[in-house]
């Protein structure tokens, strides 16, 4: 059975070099673009990837376009800050040599983050698990605004993985505040999506946010990873600050942009 690896970019000349490398080993490397302006084109074909260009339609959305456009039955979607380790390479490839009827058709991955340098164990950050191998018409992702999931269409168990697939998504703190705005933002607009519309209380704005810190750095024990565990969970507290206030404040802003994106689609 073949395997195509398939990744989603925008501008991501920084980080789609490192991903491309550990993807080789699939047959048909897959790059769906909606519209970088770096050099991220032009390093993914310089790999060998096919690169399509397409507006980007939500994570979900553009994630499930990069599946119809592949070749292969089986699919490894991963980001262009992502990289499959060794472990995980071969257990990709044990796994579908060695596929039987009957066998999981969807397969969960261990994400381990680094975080300025990092590599972040508490938190809630490891093991993040995330599904990521499956069979192309056996699976689905969820279209939300943010947090798309792996679904199966046919009801099959998942299987897990050896080895982890490191994320290099933060390079400085600065980064991860730009992304928790990003997310925030699209959070925002999901909250008000799930809500019909109607704004979240005022006192979610001050209570949200205080929960999320204590999920974060006192529950998921995000204080055994130093100062850049209190970073993090300090960030997580932000984002879900500004989540909840644009929600509440930029509604009506947050409404207009839901239908402009329904009125694309």
């Amino acid at each position: 059975m073949k395997l195509s690896a398939t990744i989603i970019t925008f501008n991501e000349e920084k980080n789609i070099d490192l991903a491309l490398r550990s993807v080789n080993f699939a047959d048909e490397v897959l790059i769906i673009d909606s519209g970088s302006t770096d050099h991220t084109v032009e390093i993914a074909k310089s790999h060998g990837a096919q690169v399509i260009e397409n507006t980007f339609l939500g994570f979900g959305k553009q994630k499930n376009f990069a599946a119809d456009h592949s070749s292969s039955e089986w699919i490894l979607s991963i980001d262009a800050d992502e990289e499959v380790t060794e472990e995980l390479k071969h257990s990709i490839l044990d796994t579908i040599n060695n596929y039987k009827n009957g066998d999981p058709t969807i397969f969960n991955i261990s994400r381990k983050t680094n975080f300025c340098g990092k590599w972040i164990m508490h938190g809630g950050w490891y093991p993040d698990v995330l599904a990521r191998l499956y069979m192309k018409n056996n699976a689905r992702f969820t279209e939300p605004e943010v947090h798309e999931e792996l679904i199966s269409k046919t009801n099959s168990p998942f299987g897990k993985l050896k080895g982890d697939l490191n994320h290099y998504s933060f390079a400085t703190v600065e980064s991860q505040v730009r992304v928790n705005l990003k997310y925030a933002r699209l959070g925002a607009i999901a909250l008000l999506k799930k809500r019909n519309n109607k704004r979240p209380i005022l006192a979610s704005i001050f209570f949200r946010p205080l929960g999320k810190f204590i999920e974060c750095y006192l529950i998921k024990r995000g204080f055994l990873d130093g100062l850049p565990g209190l970073i993090i969970a300090i960030n997580a507290m932000y984002s879900m600050f500004m989540k909840y206030s644009f929600a509440r404040f930029d509604t009506q802003t947050l409404l207009a942009e839901m239908n402009k994106r329904d009125i694309n689609d």
